[in-house]
């Protein structure tokens, strides 16, 4: 998976996921909407053989990367949490 930005302002930012789906951006989207620091999330899937996904976030406080990254660990620990009930 490859990750590059796409735009970077103070308190947005649009990155653009290469092999990444809406499994992975469906619970980035709604984790990250979740943190009150953000103002907005979205991802956007486009045409599936001539677009790479892309997901944008704008923040009111904070840095965008950080709201992404908070989401993302919350998303592994969830994982996790499930992972060590199966074990």
């Amino acid at each position: 998976m490859e990750v590059s930005v796409i735009n970077k302002t103070k308190n947005e930012l649009e990155i653009e996921v290469r092999g990444a789906n809406e499994t992975l951006l469906g619970p980035l989207m709604n984790h990250t909407l979740a943190n009150p620091d953000v103002d907005y999330a979205s991802y956007y899937m486009g045409h599936i053989v001539l677009d790479h996904p892309k997901f944008y976030v704008r923040t009111k406080k904070g840095t965008p990367k950080k709201a992404i990254k908070k989401a993302v660990d919350i998303i592994v620990a969830d994982i996790k949490t499930i992972r060590d009930k199966l074990a």
